[in-house]
Formats: structure tokens, sequence, C-alpha cells
């Protein structure tokens, strides 16, 4: 999947899926700095303040002999001061990879329209790609595998709980998310992980709601 965008975990294959987990497993084993990224610049692109997801980012480039380069929206104004596409273009000519945050995801489908280097979503209201990849990962770290096992999610069906409910769908892992009236997981995300867990062989998302002994306090 070289120099291949990650808007949302259905970008991936299973196989590429698991390569990443499995590389990713195999580094933090051995714990040791690498060159695999030596000569690389990620710009980290954020219109929303994170404190884990900016380390985490940070801390992986300069683990894999490449930099990062912070850059707020006050910096960058994204979509006022400087258009979507415009800084998409000019950081293409100055950066290899490009990790954006933000709040809706049609501006990481823009970034990765105009760019010209790989698009990574750090999160945006539509999905948290990264967040699933972590958490499928320690999944097979703890249970020693994927397939078959059965994934409980109770909150309402937003970002985090899309992105992971793809990733369940294409390893074959059994999602169910107990989710308020009112507060499921988008249609699409549905329709493209039960396509994915047709293949997969999971059986997709079940749904139980409110009346079905999930009690919900309302703030």
């Amino acid at each position: 999947m070289k120099g291949k965008d990650l808007l949302s975990i259905g970008d991936l294959t299973p196989a590429e899926l698991l390569r990443i987990i499995d590389r990713a497993i195999k580094m933090k084993k051995r714990r040791a700095m690498s060159s695999v990224l030596a000569g690389n610049t990620l710009a980290l692109l954020f219109e929303k303040p994170s404190l884990r997801t900016k380390v985490s980012f940070d801390v992986a480039m300069h683990q894999l002999g490449g930099n990062s380069i912070y850059l707020s929206q006050n910096e960058i104004g994204l979509g006022g001061r400087e258009s979507i596409a415009d800084v998409a273009r000019t950081l293409s000519r100055y950066v290899d990879i490009i990790a954006a945050r933000t709040f809706a995801h049609a501006t990481v489908e823009s970034l990765a329209r105009y760019a010209t280097v790989p698009v990574i979503n750090a999160l945006s209201d539509g999905e948290h790609p990264c967040q699933a990849l972590a958490d499928i990962m320690t999944i097979l770290e703890k249970k020693g595998k994927l397939e078959g096992l059965n994934l409980a999610y109770i909150g309402d069906g937003n970002n985090v709980a899309s992105s992971l409910f793809l990733a369940c769908t294409l390893m074959g892992v059994n999602f169910k998310i107990a989710s308020p009236k009112g507060y499921e997981l988008p249609d699409k995300i549905v329709r493209i992980g039960r396509r994915s867990s047709a293949k997969s062989g999971a059986p997709g998302a079940q749904f139980y709601q409110e009346a079905h002994n999930l009690q919900v306090k309302q703030s």
C-alpha cells in the first residue's frame, strides 16, 4: 500500500490491515530505533488539538527515523485564510506525508484529493482509523487471534465506533454495539461493513437499542 491514503479503515484490505499490525507488533517487541522513514517529514495538520494523537505521531516518526512538523489551525487557517486545495498542494512540495486531524471528514477527503503525498486521517467526525488499528492490535496481542471473537461496544455510533466496526468486519470479528436510539452507526458505514463481513465470515453489526436493556443517562 505504498503511497496510499488512509482516510478510512475501509481503504484497507484484510491483508493490508494485518500486515500493518504484524509489523507494529514486531517493532514494539524490538524496542529499537528504525531508519525505515529516514529522510521523510510528516506534517501534523491539526484543526483540533490533541495530547495523545500529537505525541503518538511525533514520537512514532522520531522512532522510525523521520521528522514531524506540527501545524495548528491558527497557523494554517485551513479553509479560511488558506483554501484546502492550496494547503494540500503547498505541503506536498515540502513534506512526504500529511496527518490531518479535522472536524469534517470532507476536509481530509479534500486534502487527499489535492495532495500528491499520502494523507492519513488522524481523526475526523466520520472516522478514527488509527485508533481502530491500535485497538485491533491490542486485541490481537491479548487474545492471540481475531477471527471469531465477539466485541461488545457500548456507546453512540461515533467516529471511533465506525472505524472499529469496519476493522472488525474486515478481520472476522463479531461486532455488537449498544447505542441509544438516534445515535446508531451511520447507514453508510453499516453498508460498507456488512459487505466486508460477507467476505470475512463475520455477521456484521448487531444493534441493541435503549429499549433493549440499555439505560443511558441524559446529561
